[in-house]
C-alpha cells in the first residue's frame, strides 16, 4: 500500500523533511491505515521534481 501527498510540504532540509514525515506516519498509524506489526513501512522523501532524495524504514518504536 501507498501513500503519496500530493501537496506536498516545503522543507529547509532533511532534518524538518525526517520530523514531518513521522508526524505524517504517526497520523496515519493513529486513524488505522499502518500496522506496524505486519507490514514493512518506509518513508521517501522527494525533491521538487518527485524524485526520492532519503528513504528511510520505519517501526513501531519511531512511531511513538
Amino acid at each position: 500500500m501507498v501513500f503519496e501527498d500530493r501537496t506536498g510540504a516545503i522543507l529547509p532540509g532533511l532534518a524538518e523533511a525526517w520530523a514531518w514525515s513521522i508526524k505524517e506516519a504517526q497520523a496515519l498509524s493513529r486513524e488505522g491505515w499502518l500496522d506496524t506489526e505486519k507490514q514493512r513501512l518506509w518513508i521517501e522523501v522527494c525533491d521538487s521534481h518527485h524524485c526520492a532524495i532519503m528513504s528511510f524504514p520505519i517501526d513501531r518504536e519511531t512511531m511513538q
